[in-house]
């Protein structure tokens, strides 16, 4: 029953503030102005996390330059995810998704019109096309995220990287934003409908990396290895009880 009254509460949380703030987030694009649509995506994302009393530790957050656009890379472990990372990381983003999310009613107009990127993983010249614009936007001082795993962790191990978001960083000239989570999967586990209330989610922060005149292939395996060391190293401190 405490279940079921959890879930009712979270998606009549969802759905009001997605028909709420949606047309403000799709007035604001229509005017040019993203920075708007960025602060409705954050306040959408932030009455999510406090319908289910998500509590979120952030850390690295100095390491985020104010007006500096990056490539937002991070884990991918839950649907709950892109919440986290629009609510509580420092920066303003827009993202690059799959395009099946065109289809979910209402939600796919709103992000169709609010700046979203989206890529058809089943044809690559429009994939190419897509990131292109994602390229676009980065240059003209807008950071997107991008999950390179490119779907979410069984296991919460870390998968091996798609190179997609590290091509868009080199081609926009920006540097890569490294961000690990741990603990979304608690909250909405793979194949959940409800959240878990009152859980815990931590956030790292990575310091930059450079890409102007990186290799690629070394550039896609220091970012996995730095976000695959903190995962070991939360992974152990959770073991030891200090979590």
């Amino acid at each position: 029953m405490a279940i079921a009254r959890l879930g009712v509460k979270y998606w009549a949380v969802m759905a009001a503030q997605t028909l709420g703030r949606g047309p403000l987030a799709m007035w604001s694009a229509a005017r040019g102005q993203m920075a708007a649509v960025e602060q409705h995506q954050a306040r959408w994302a932030r009455a999510q996390l406090d319908a289910v009393q998500t509590r979120v530790h952030v850390s690295g957050a100095a390491h985020v330059q104010p007006g500096q656009p990056y490539v937002i890379v991070a884990n991918h472990q839950s649907n709950f995810d892109p919440l986290v990372l629009f609510a509580d990381v420092p920066t303003g983003m827009t993202y690059v998704a799959k395009r099946e999310l065109l289809k979910v009613p209402i939600f796919g107009a709103i992000i169709r019109r609010t700046g979203a990127v989206f890529v058809d993983r089943g044809d690559s010249g429009k994939a190419v096309a897509a990131m292109q614009a994602a390229a676009d936007r980065v240059r003209a001082g807008q950071s997107v995220l991008v999950f390179p795993e490119g779907t979410r962790s069984r296991d919460g191990q870390l998968q091996p990287f798609k190179k997609g978001g590290f091509w868009l960083a080199q081609q926009a000239g920006v540097p890569i934003l490294p961000v690990v989570l741990r603990g979304t999967a608690d909250v909405l586990p793979y194949g959940a409908r409800v959240p878990r209330t009152q859980r815990a989610v931590h956030v790292t922060i990575l310091p930059p990396v450079p890409t102007a005149g990186t290799d690629r292939e070394g550039l896609v395996a220091a970012v996995h290895a730095q976000m695959a060391a903190v995962l070991r190293r939360d992974d152990a401190a959770a073991g030891d009880g200090s979590d």
